[in-house]
C-alpha cells in the first residue's frame, strides 16, 4: 500500500524545499528576546509534618516563555498574537550573560517564594520576620540615569536615609514616590579592597516594562534574605524563575492551610508579584499569560492593575479578567466570584 506522500510527490517535494529553505533562519539570531505563552503551573507543595488540605479547584500560576528570537521567530512575532519582541537590552544589560540572568530570575524566584509564604502565614495569624543583607547590583541599562553612577557589585542599603535590606523593600519603598522623584540612594562599594559608604542621587523613570511605574534602571538581588518560618513550606518550583507568581503562591499556600477550598472547585488563575505588605505589583507578559490562562480554562483571571488594561481586551463571555492590588482583595474577589 502506498503512503501519502507516495501518492502525493508534489506535495513531498514541497515540504522538502521549505524545510531546506527556512532550516537555516533557526541559527540565525536577531536583537531582540521574544515572549510567548507558557505553561500554567499548580506546583507541589510540601508542608512537612503541618496539618494541610487539598482541594479541587485550580489556583494556576501563569509563565511565559523569553528567550532570545531568531530569524524565524522574528518574523512569526508579525502574524502572531501571541509573540511580542522586546529589545536584548531590555531584557538582557550589557555585562550580563544569559547565564546570569538566568541564575538571577532563579534566585528571584527564590525569593518571591519566600515573600508568599510569608504573606499566607501573615494572613493566617503567624509572626514573620525576615531579613536581608542589602541589595546587590548584577547589571545596569544602558539607558538608566544610574549608568555612571552605579557599579556591578554595589550593595544598596537605604532609600533617602529609609533602610532597606532587600530588593523587595527596594521594589515596595520606590512604588511610594512618582516617575521624575529624585531620590538619594546609600550604597557600600568595595573600592580595591576597602568598603566605602557612599550616596547618588538620581531621578526615577518609567518601568521599561509596566505603565506608571517608577524605576531607577538596573537589575538586582537580595544577598542573604531569611525568613523565619514557623515550619518547612517547600514550593516545588523546579527551574522556573522571576517573581511573578508571587501572588499566585500566596493564594496556594492559604488555601491549602485553611479547611475551606477557597475556589469552590473552579478554575482560577493569575499573575502579579507580591511585597511583604500584601501588596500586588505588575509584571511582564501579561498578554502571553492571559492566553496560557485560557487555553487552560481559566474561569476567573486575577491581574495587577497597572496590567489590567493590556488584560481586559482578552476578556471573553467565558473567562473574567479582574484587577486586583493586594492579597486580601485577591481573596474577596475569589470569595465573591466562586460563591456566585
Amino acid at each position: 500500500m502506498k503512503t501519502f506522500f507516495e501518492k502525493n510527490k508534489l506535495l513531498k517535494i514541497i515540504l522538502i524545499t521549505y524545510t531546506f529553505a527556512i532550516f537555516p533562519f533557526g541559527f540565525v539570531k536577531s536583537d531582540y528576546y521574544f515572549m510567548s505563552p507558557g505553561p500554567p503551573y499548580q506546583w507541589d507543595i510540601d508542608y512537612g509534618d503541618a496539618e494541610n488540605f487539598d482541594f479541587e479547584g485550580n489556583l494556576y500560576q501563569l509563565t511565559v516563555r523569553r528567550d532570545e528570537a531568531n530569524a524565524l521567530i522574528y518574523a512569526w512575532s508579525y502574524v502572531s498574537n501571541s509573540v511580542d519582541l522586546y529589545p536584548r537590552e531590555v531584557i538582557l544589560p550589557k555585562g550580563v550573560s544569559p547565564e546570569e540572568l538566568s541564575q538571577i530570575s532563579i534566585q528571584n524566584m527564590k525569593t518571591s517564594e519566600n515573600v508568599a509564604i510569608a504573606v499566607a502565614l501573615k494572613y493566617l495569624g503567624y509572626d514573620i520576620t525576615s531579613k536581608g543583607d542589602g541589595v546587590s547590583v548584577v547589571g545596569i541599562l544602558d539607558d538608566s540615569p544610574v549608568k555612571d553612577k552605579l557599579k556591578r557589585g554595589d550593595l544598596l542599603n537605604s532609600i533617602n536615609n529609609d533602610e532597606i535590606s532587600s530588593a523587595s523593600e527596594f521594589i515596595a519603598m520606590l512604588r511610594t514616590y512618582d516617575i521624575g522623584d529624585t531620590v538619594k540612594i546609600g550604597l557600600i562599594r568595595d573600592v580595591e579592597g576597602n568598603l566605602k559608604n557612599l550616596e547618588i542621587e538620581t531621578k526615577l523613570i518609567e518601568h521599561v516594562e509596566y505603565e506608571g511605574e517608577p524605576m531607577v534602571g538596573f537589575l538586582a538581588t537580595t544577598v542573604n534574605e531569611r525568613f523565619d518560618f514557623p515550619f518547612e513550606i517547600d514550593i516545588k518550583t523546579g527551574n522556573v524563575g522571576g517573581p511573578s507568581a508571587g501572588l499566585m503562591m500566596a493564594l496556594n499556600v492559604y488555601n491549602n492551610l485553611i479547611p475551606e477550598d477557597i475556589t469552590n472547585s473552579l478554575v482560577i488563575a493569575g499573575t502579579g508579584t507580591i511585597e511583604i505588605d500584601g501588596s500586588v505589583g505588575p509584571v511582564g507578559g501579561v498578554k502571553q499569560k492571559v492566553i496560557a490562562a485560557k487555553r487552560a480554562g481559566a474561569e476567573l483571571i486575577l491581574v495587577p492593575t497597572a496590567n489590567f488594561e493590556e488584560a481586559k481586551p482578552l476578556e471573553t463571555e467565558s473567562t473574567e479578567i479582574v484587577a486586583i492590588d493586594t492579597f486580601d482583595e485577591a481573596l474577596q474577589v475569589i470569595s465573591e466570584y466562586s460563591s456566585r
